[in-house]
């Protein structure tokens, strides 16, 4: 099943979103013009603004603060791509031209903090302390789990302990904080915002485990970005990390040369061919889908309506993805 049927529940919703996304992001200089149609093209599956709407229609009603959060977690979600891709020197994202490549790495860095304060903008005509405490939090533990990352760049003694605390920071934190919002903006309680929450970031960390599992074993045609750039970059992830727990210690050093050499195209298939004997990618998605359960059985206690079927469909379109 595609995004598109999971959120057909909240299309007109959706669709609302869209058009202020690019409404706020109309720039009031010309010399902007070009950035914003080109991070136009970056159009994603819009998770997170899907988050915030169907947490919300599954314990209450939308109120218009819902389309504003919608819009500011995609800003900030946005601004995390382009400044993901000048620390992975990545030429592609979602198959269009990085911001980066195009551009360059000052006007890449200075473009996504314009759409974090664009968002913040938006925030702040709210006059919500919740919201604008749990964003800017967010946005400090994303941070602080990319820069964890960067510090554990090539350690091969990097547990897989080490690894969900990265990627509960800096990728299911935000997935998190969009479902608690839109259960708390929806009227909801403190147990039922943490519920959410909980299924939020669950289906957060499973996205980033299958993320990593493409990146290493999916084709740029199908991904639609520059793939290898954890390996190039020396970040380990679930998948190699299980392979250095498969290997006898005199295989160590070997394994970690031969996962960080930087030509990774002459490597790719050696180390492809490893994590199929080990069985590492399995293990790895398998670790996902036992999250997205989990996920999944957070929310059971939610009355039955569409939309918390689809919230329920959109963690199994977690791991089934291929892009």
């Amino acid at each position: 099943m595609e995004t598109a049927n999971i959120f057909g529940p909240i299309k007109n919703l959706m669709d609302e979103v869209e058009t202020r996304f690019h409404k706020e992001l109309k720039p009031s200089t010309n010399s902007l013009a070009d950035l914003i149609v080109h991070i136009g093209k970056y159009r994603g599956k819009r998770l997170r603004p899907a988050l915030v709407l169907l947490a919300g229609k599954a314990v209450g009603d939308i109120a218009p603060q819902h389309i504003d959060i919608a819009v500011v977690v995609e800003m900030v979600h946005t601004a995390t791509l382009v400044h993901d891709d000048i620390i992975d020197e990545a030429s592609m994202r979602r198959h269009v031209e990085s911001v980066n490549s195009k551009w360059g790495r000052e006007i890449s860095i200075l473009f996504g903090d314009y759409l974090f304060s664009r968002g913040f903008t938006i925030l702040s005509a709210l006059d919500s302390q919740v919201a604008t405490l749990l964003l800017s939090q967010t946005v400090n533990i994303m941070s602080e789990g990319e820069l964890i990352q960067l510090q554990r760049r090539y350690d091969i003694g990097l547990s897989e302990n080490d690894y969900f605390d990265i990627i509960e920071r800096k990728t299911a934190s935000l997935c998190a904080a969009s479902c608690r919002l839109g259960a708390t903006f929806a009227g909801a309680n403190r147990k039922v915002a943490d519920m959410l929450s909980t299924y939020g970031l669950k289906i957060g960390i499973a996205f980033q485990i299958v993320d990593d599992c493409l990146d290493v074993m999916g084709t740029e045609e199908e991904i639609g970005k520059s793939l290898n750039s954890d390996i190039q970059k020396g970040k380990l992830t679930l998948p190699l990390i299980r392979l250095v727990n498969q290997l006898p210690k005199n295989k160590l050093e070997s394994a970690r040369e031969l996962i960080f050499q930087h030509d990774v195209k002459e490597t790719k298939n050696a180390i492809i061919e490893l994590l199929t004997k080990h069985d590492a990618v399995e293990y790895a998605f398998n670790t996902a889908k036992n999250i997205i359960k989990q996920a999944q059985d957070e929310i059971a206690p939610l009355p039955d309506s569409r939309y918390k079927t689809a919230l329920i469909e959109l963690a199994d379109f977690i791991v089934t993805r291929r892009e």
